[in-house]
């Protein structure tokens, strides 16, 4: 096993050229998809309700689940730049063929593929990131590359609002919608065009099958945090404009705009946090305020009230996703990096996947208070549960140089 850029190894610099590239290609690209939490409108126009919502998106969750292991040996095989080129592609496409598809079959047909796409490219951009930084600020790198994801997850539903409330059907609105989504994604492809990302090259004996390299190398424990993570992240990315739209309120634009830059400025001031009490309590820390955030959802029934849920399930991803990612790619060597992660986002697929149809049904069924407390019981179970498997993790702190 060797590394090349082609080339060197990273120098102990994070915050350098290849980290603000990959930085603006994530935040175009995120900015993009997350546009689609507008896909309701679509659907409806389509003759589709709240039921036919949840399950486009809970079967283009499929397209994520079968494609993880194969983008796991990919990334290792072939490297970073060429899977985050075609990730990109691929989504710009399936974006463009909403365009001409009105069949809500062929509609769940582009979801699949879409979500491939994304699958592909948030497993290789957090494989990148830990990639171009020094080896002891891996999860430091992920968090901050992660804020790109964050500020396009603010912009482009906001985007999304703004082009709905300045066109109508008649004036082609769908289509302006679709071609601005498809726009960024290109923009993000013009970034990952240009980065340089250092890559491991394989020997013939570390190329083995995907399940076979899971097996040899367990995560543990920290799948019950990906599941917990994947199904309250269904709210935001999914549900809250269905929300939003049942309440009657005015937009999600207010919610993200607490919600993201809650994420991102606190993971700009609190990023030394985890070398202070250790990723473990970090990631339980963020993970209980999902909850709490949830219950507070329930209580909103003017546009205002939605600050309040948004700035503390901000606060819960901020501490999430970086170091669950790291924590789970940590747990096999190098040479299968990507193996890891792909494991560990192909584990976030499929809670997602649960998430999407069990709250849309239960929505269906019961409204959204039932739902929301329910998502919040079963994450704080969940929380319970990975807390009592830790060792070591209610004793006193250790020195630093110690922690893990």
């Amino acid at each position: 096993m060797s590394i090349t850029d082609s080339g060197e190894q990273p120098s102990d610099r994070l915050y350098d050229r290849p980290f603000f590239i990959l930085f603006v290609a994530l935040l175009c690209y995120m900015g993009g998809s997350s546009m689609l939490v507008h896909l309701r409108k679509y659907l409806a126009a389509a003759g589709g309700g709240v039921s036919t919502v949840s399950w486009v998106f809970g079967i283009g969750m499929v397209g994520s689940i079968v494609t993880r292991p194969f983008v796991g040996t990919s990334i290792d095989r072939f490297g970073c730049g060429r899977i985050l080129r075609m990730a990109t592609v691929l989504g710009t496409l399936s974006i463009l063929c909403f365009l001409i598809s009105s069949n809500l079959w062929l509609i769940c047909s582009l979801r699949v593929i879409f979500q491939l796409s994304q699958a592909t490219f948030l497993a290789t951009v957090a494989v990148a990131a830990a990639r171009i930084a020094p080896k002891t600020r891996s999860a430091e790198s992920l968090a901050m590359i992660g804020m790109g994801g964050l500020l396009g997850l603010m912009l482009g539903p906001m985007i999304g609002d703004l082009i709905f409330s300045q066109y109508s059907e008649a004036n082609g609105r769908f289509t302006i919608f679709f071609c601005t989504a498809a726009a960024l994604m290109l923009v993000s492809l013009a970034f990952a065009s240009c980065v340089i990302i250092p890559e491991i090259n394989q020997t013939a004996s570390d190329r083995e099958n995907f399940f076979r390299v899971v097996k040899r190398h367990k995560p543990g424990p920290i799948v019950i945090m990906a599941v917990c993570l994947a199904m309250v992240q269904t709210i935001p990315v999914m549900f809250i404009e269905g929300f939003v739209h049942t309440r009657n309120l005015t937009g999600v634009t207010l919610f993200f705009l607490a919600y993201s830059p809650t994420a991102i400025v606190l993971r700009i001031v609190l990023r030394r946090m985890p070398a202070r009490i250790g990723r473990r309590r970090t990631l339980l820390l963020g993970m209980t305020a999902y909850p709490i955030g949830l219950l507070l959802l329930t209580r909103v029934h003017e546009t205002t009230g939605l600050i309040l849920p948004a700035i503390v399930m901000g606060f819960g991803h901020c501490f999430t996703y970086p170091f669950l990612v790291d924590l789970a790619a940590e747990s096999m060597p190098p040479q299968h990096r990507g193996v890891a992660t792909a494991l560990i986002l192909g584990v976030l697929d499929i809670g997602f996947f649960t998430g999407f149809l069990a709250i849309g049904t239960l929505t269906d069924w019961y409204g959204f208070d039932v739902s929301l407390k329910v998502l919040a019981a079963f994450a704080t179970t969940g929380v319970i549960m990975y807390a009592w498997t830790q060792r070591g993790l209610f004793q006193p702190l250790k020195p630093l140089a110690d922690r893990q």
